[in-house]
């Protein structure tokens, strides 16, 4: 089953049982059809539902291929037209390649095990993880420890509410959906915490999307962070409850956006149904807001066979393609709603940018078919190198940001320690038909993590700033230009040390990771859960007082992956959203 995970100790049995109370409740609506045929079958199923608008037909593009390995392609064809007559020439048609494969449930017994994945590009960790296996298995049990330590915190003195503050031992609430808890949730199951993942499920079957906040949501949150955790969850236990939940928010996000514009607005009211914009950016759009959208929409398309979501993202990357920009590939942070032009010249790959470069190339690894999201990820990518990868002394790094084409020399934030992950990403993925491209994207990934790696190493905590500065000599300065330099439990790095020992298996990755956990357990864990430092550096740093949702589900993710085996959350198998949720690949871009 192309489709693994290993899944600890849960069973068929463990997840019907956590789905019996609403094996009823699949009957997920939509306003499509979908019709299955090909040479070989004849199945069919269409939804009960009379407002069929739109239809899926999926066929055998490949009919006198016998090499294709039943790929074939879903034809997306929207006959809506805003009234109840149709008119068949004005019909859209969009089309997504898909390889079916091998619909073989496991057996008990396979899914409590799977056997590590073959060498290839997106693993080269077997031979050196069965050499370290004990010393791996305590790290990972370790790793698992401390997420079940912090849930368990989080359950005492913050349950359903957003996060916790664990100094206060009292909840923080900026959200209202349980944010920890929909984080957390395929963390949980990843680990094989059984008992926390049922409670978890049983706030997520019991909680009312559009009751259960009077707080204005965050569209770019809730649709990363929810809505991702919900497809995450899905795609993981194949459970009906996640798909149907996921498909209650992706339905309350389309209120944020209106026909007169291509982005979202950043708020929605969930009562009056009314969206808003960030004051602060005078009625523009930010990048990584509207350009993080496109994996978890055209996967909930996908899913419940509604194109309305894709629809969405697709007019959002058509009008950013159309954008012009002043160093090719690299958009400017602030946005004109109609997507015309900018608010403000600036460009960056950290805060407010960051996640859209990241989503190009996923979803061009999601779906290897999108080669305009290729094609525009190439050409941002070297443009990234060009303007904003520096090397001083032979250290590596990222001036993040662009002001009237000029990088800010030789500061970097910590946020964009996802460039490592990314650029080696790529690379695995021969995302260049040019060997020598992708040979310089590894290179780039490397050093770049690299820096950041070291921006931990250097620090008296052990605990990287959130900004840092290489001087031309190549010596770090843990600080500069009066930038924070907090630590706030965030993932980049460790996301860029999984990532690249997956892909290389160079075991340097781990006991980096490993360091970082160390420092983590020692400046941040308190009685009553994890909190961050105000200053990183400092070994008698005030801590703050929150408990991060991010925490668990991406920087505990990530390190908990950084050492098991191959065969958990597979990189030929898996993209990860910006939020660390694994979303199950729909054509391997290598096989």
């Amino acid at each position: 089953n192309v489709n693994q995970v290993k899944k600890q100790d849960f069973s068929s049995s463990d997840i019907n049982s956590f789905s019996s109370s609403s094996s009823n409740d699949n009957d997920i609506s939509s306003s499509t059809s979908i019709d299955y045929s090909s040479s070989s079958s004849s199945l069919s199923s269409s939804s009960s539902s009379s407002n069929n608008n739109n239809k899926i037909n999926l066929f055998d593009s490949s009919k006198n291929d016998e090499s294709s390995d039943n790929e074939i392609s879903i034809k997306i064809i929207d006959n809506s037209s805003g009234n109840d007559k149709k008119d068949s020439s004005s019909s859209k048609t969009q089309e997504i390649d898909i390889k079916i494969v091998d619909e073989k449930q496991p057996t008990d017994t396979e899914q409590k095990e799977y056997s590590p994945k073959p060498d290839g590009p997106f693993n080269r960790i077997n031979k050196v993880y069965e050499e370290n296996k004990a010393v791996n298995q305590y790290r990972a049990e370790s790793v698992k420890e401390a997420m079940k330590f912090a849930w368990d915190n989080y359950k005492q003195y913050a349950w359903g509410r957003d996060e916790l503050n664990p100094v206060s031992k009292t909840a923080e609430e900026w959200f209202g959906f349980g944010i920890t808890i929909m984080d957390s949730i395929d963390t949980l199951f990843i680990m094989g915490l059984k008992d926390e993942f049922k409670d978890a499920r049983d706030f997520v079957e019991n909680l009312d999307m559009a009751k259960n906040t009077t707080i204005k949501v965050s569209v770019f949150e809730a649709n990363i962070r929810v809505l991702g955790g919900l497809l995450s969850a899905y795609h993981l236990t194949e459970d009906p409850l996640f798909l149907k939940k996921a498909k209650e928010i992706g339905t309350l996000l389309l209120d944020a956006f209106d026909s007169s514009n291509p982005f979202p607005k950043a708020f929605i009211d969930v009562y009056t149904k009314k969206a808003s914009y960030l004051r602060w950016t005078q009625n523009c759009a930010l990048l990584a807001e509207v350009g993080t959208m496109f994996l978890e929409f055209e996967d909930l398309s996908l899913l419940t066979g509604n194109s309305v979501w894709k629809e969405k993202s697709d007019r959002i990357i058509d009008t950013l393609s159309k954008i012009k920009t002043r160093i090719p590939g690299l958009v400017p942070t602030k946005l004109k709603p109609e997507g015309t032009t900018s608010c403000a010249p600036a460009v960056t790959i950290g805060a407010m940018g960051d996640s859209y470069y990241e989503y190009l190339l996923k979803m061009w690894i999601y779906r290897d078919s999108a080669e305009n999201y290729r094609e525009m990820y190439l050409k941002a990518a070297n443009s990234i190198i060009k303007n904003l990868y520096k090397e001083f002394n032979g250290v590596g790094f990222m001036s993040t940001t662009l002001i009237n084409g000029n990088p800010e020399s030789g500061l970097q934030e910590h946020l964009a320690c996802f460039l490592g992950g990314m650029f080696a990403l790529g690379a695995a993925a021969n995302v260049s038909t040019d060997y020598k491209v992708n040979k310089e994207f590894m290179y780039i990934g490397e050093k770049i993590t690299e820096t950041c790696a070291k921006s931990y190493e250097l620090s008296p905590t052990g605990l990287g700033p959130e900004h840092f500065l290489i001087k031309s000599n190549g010596e770090f300065k843990l600080s500069g230009h009066g930038q924070p330099i907090f630590f706030r439990l965030r993932p980049e790095t460790v996301e860029s040390l999984f990532i690249l020992y997956r892909l290389t298996g160079d075991t340097k990755y781990q006991e980096w990771g490993w360091n970082i956990f160390e420092a983590i357990n020692k400046y941040c864990r308190i009685s009553s859960g994890y909190v961050g430092l105000k200053s990183a550096p400092d070994v008698n740093s005030v801590k703050d007082d929150r408990q991060q949702s991010y925490f668990m589900a991406e920087t505990l993710k990530y390190l908990y992956l950084l050492f098991t085996d191959s065969s958990v959350i597979p990189l030929d198998e898996y993209v990860f959203n910006t939020e660390a949720h694994p979303i199950k690949i729909i054509k391997k871009t290598i096989v």
